[in-house]
């Protein structure tokens, strides 16, 4: 019985659709055919194909020579375009493009990857502290922001339109997993959207009093900004389940499409406020958690003269920003 000294897989997005077994040869090499031909030791039914379109040799290393025998269409590997008479390495796991199909060798000197635990007891537990967790920081911040003596409806409500939309955002990236890998687990985005979720809701506890705590009102402006980029985390970490080969294309996009979201804030808020000032700080904490000591009365009433030239050129602007003439502005 031969050696099986590798695996081309032939891919479906990240599914296996077909492998082909590529047994060693006496001298623990081979060399084999990729082509539409009946003959090729790879017969692929793709129209984009050569009757015999490439051949690979295979050594004890984990990589393989490819030679791209006389085609039309070549090979690519990620944006690399190869034309035929073109000789490249092929390096275990690694993915090239022959007409529409998708191929992947996998050596069997190469190091397998890690084994991925499956979600027994332990991790239910987990899970069921991360949902209680997240149940009661959530209940909290609905009693900060309603007023004293609400009914209970007004807290029920949120906490289950809350609930529903964790289990529907949890679902639609399982659905996308199921889609691209032939897997739904729908746990394993539900545990990481919580872990996001009580993160945010610790820091947007914390951030405030930290702010006060300190005199650092910048910690305001981060807390401005802790949803979107929670959410920018949260989208890379569950697209990284779903496309596990895309990780850099999608760190950038969704860093890039964040810059840009923030740059046409900040210039939209420039003309009312300056965007590196937080928000005002609308809830009361309480004086002993102030560690900073208080500033004197004088320089205050100096701080607030020095606003005035600010607050006239604000004045003179409407609610869009636009600057009003002298009959809007009197009036």
């Amino acid at each position: 019985m031969s050696t099986v000294l590798a695996l081309i897989d032939v891919l479906d997005g990240d599914h296996v659709r077909q492998s082909f077994a590529v047994p060693a040869g006496a001298d623990g090499s081979t060399r084999l055919r990729i082509g539409r031909a009946l003959h090729c030791e790879i017969c692929l039914d793709d129209a984009q194909l050569a009757a015999e379109h490439a051949q690979l040799h295979i050594g004890p290393e984990p990589e393989g020579l490819l030679t791209l025998l006389p085609s039309l269409n070549g090979a690519s590997v990620g944006r690399q375009r190869y034309a035929s008479g073109t000789q490249l390495r092929w390096q275990s796991e690694g993915v090239l493009q022959l007409g529409h199909t998708r191929l992947r060798l996998r050596h069997a000197a190469a190091p397998l990857k890690p084994e991925r635990a499956q979600l027994h007891a332990p991790r239910w537990l987990g899970l069921a502290l991360l949902a209680l967790a997240a149940l009661l920081l959530d209940s909290l911040d609905q009693w900060l922001s309603l007023d004293p003596g609400a009914r209970w409806m007004a807290y029920v409500g949120p906490l289950a339109g809350n609930a529903v939309a964790l289990a529907a955002w949890a679902g639609l990236w399982a659905a996308l997993t199921q889609l691209f890998q032939r897997r739904f687990p729908f746990l394993l985005h539900l545990r990481r959207a919580l872990v996001v979720l009580v993160l945010v809701l610790v820091a947007g506890l914390l951030l405030p009093m930290l702010s006060f705590a300190l005199s650092a009102p910048g910690l305001m402006w981060l807390d401005a900004q802790l949803d979107s980029l929670a959410f920018v985390a949260l989208v890379y970490w569950h697209a990284r389940e779903v496309w596990p080969h895309a990780r850099v294309f999608m760190a950038v996009t969704l860093i890039g499409g964040t810059l840009l979201t923030q740059a046409m804030s900040w210039s939209r808020q420039n003309q009312q406020q300056h965007w590196s000032r937080p928000p005002y700080v609308s809830s009361l904490q309480p004086p002993a958690l102030r560690l900073t000591p208080l500033r004197p009365v004088d320089e205050l009433l100096k701080d607030a003269a020095a606003l005035q030239p600010e607050l006239a050129e604000k004045a003179r602007r409407d609610p869009a920003g636009e600057l009003l003439d002298d009959g809007d502005s009197e009036e």
